[in-house]
């Protein structure tokens, strides 16, 4: 089993405090991570074109002391002291993390209710009225096109929890045995469809805000041109039939070596789908991990995927907000994850396997390298 390893960016102004504080830790059991001086987010050719490339924002956390800790009993110890944790666990970590103000976008107009998405939001929620963290990001970016679509016999619930009635599109669930969100991505898709839509966001409702990522920082954003410039950037490449947003807790504060765009991978959770995808027999299919499934199968069709790492969305860990899945999942226990995973390698054997990872016994693990060469654009 290899060992486990924790990374702790300094702040330059702590650093000699930093030192002074791992002296009892044996120079066997660290490094020092040589700094690889990108200038800008890293950029590969086939993004060259990209043109919301940041310019004025000049904290270059990337070139930060880095450090690189074994994580034994004894630095184990002595680094939970430090970052004063119980233990220290986490992979990446800060010491004394300077406080980021959240209104530093200076490349873009980040005015609320500035940048509107040209493809209709569509939230799908269930049982969490008494929270609505997507519907409440929304909001405070001041995005209009977005429509809520719930279970007929919640809508009540959700206009009293001070969900606008006029953005609720209400779904009468006809299949009652399948307790996925499945039906109603159905709903949804095709519900855009009827609209003469070309695309749509879909996204689950356990969001609870939007950053940037540029340079190792994340920072809060304040309007839709998170949403704007994934749509206006996915349009330039024909082949693509989705893209959308990573997810905050993938793109730490001390990465240094993720590129902009990630391509030809899966997408979760904030997606912007096209509508007519050629050859797809099915949509949206079977119980578990359907974003997953969605992703690859329209991979195997050779057609391309962006996953914005530059974008992100703060999404709840799954099993962590009540309501949702978690009937599906008997309260996301190891017995529902192991059956969530099962799933998903009965239906893509070819790339798909089980393993432990994320805390749990049993996770999939999905190998991405077959659809490197899909084409993002074909002439």
């Amino acid at each position: 089993m290899p060992t486990k390893v924790s990374k702790i960016r300094v702040n330059p102004n702590f650093i000699d405090e930093f030192k002074d504080k791992i002296k009892e830790i044996s120079k066997d059991d660290y490094k020092i991570i040589k700094v690889r001086d990108f200038g800008e987010n890293r950029i590969t050719d086939e993004y060259k074109d990209w043109k919301y490339e940041y310019k004025n924002d000049t904290v270059e956390y990337y070139k930060y002391p880095l450090y690189e800790f074994k994580l034994n009993e004894n630095t184990n110890k002595i680094l939970s002291d430090i970052l004063e944790k119980k233990e220290c666990s986490s992979k990446s970590s800060w010491y004394k993390k300077e406080e980021v103000k959240e209104n530093v976008n200076t490349d873009v107009d980040d005015t609320k209710g500035k940048h509107q998405n040209r493809f209709t939001i569509y939230v799908i929620t269930k049982g969490r009225w008494d929270t609505n963290y997507t519907i409440k990001s929304l909001e405070n970016l001041g995005i209009k096109n977005y429509k809520v679509v719930v279970e007929t016999e919640e809508v009540d619930k959700y206009i009293k929890s001070g969900v606008d009635k006029e953005k609720i599109i209400p779904f009468e669930k006809v299949d009652k045995e399948n307790k996925s969100g499945v039906p109603v991505r159905n709903f949804v898709w095709n519900y855009s469809i009827k609209q003469g839509e070309k695309w749509h966001w879909i996204l689950d409702d356990n969001i609870k805000g939007f950053r940037r990522w540029n340079r190792n920082k994340r920072t809060a954003v304040k309007s839709g041109y998170v949403f704007t410039h994934i749509e206006d950037y996915t349009m330039t490449k024909n082949n693509v039939m989705m893209s959308g947003m990573n997810y905050t807790c993938f793109n730490n504060d001390i990465d240094y070596g993720r590129d902009l765009i990630q391509k030809n991978t899966r997408i979760y959770s904030c997606i912007l789908i096209k509508n007519d995808i050629p050859k797809l027999e099915e949509k949206w299919r079977g119980q578990f991990n359907e974003d997953t499934d969605l992703s690859l199968r329209v991979l195997k069709l050779g057609y391309g995927t962006m996953l914005f790492n530059n974008y992100l969305c703060d999404k709840n860990q799954t099993g962590k907000t009540k309501g949702g899945n978690q009937e599906l999942y008997k309260g996301y226990s190891q017995e529902g994850y192991r059956k969530k995973t099962l799933s998903l390698v009965e239906q893509h054997p070819d790339v798909v396997k089980e393993t432990a990872k994320f805390g749990k016994e049993s996770h999939h693990q999905v190998n991405y390298k077959p659809f490197n060469k899909n084409n993002l654009h074909i002439l």
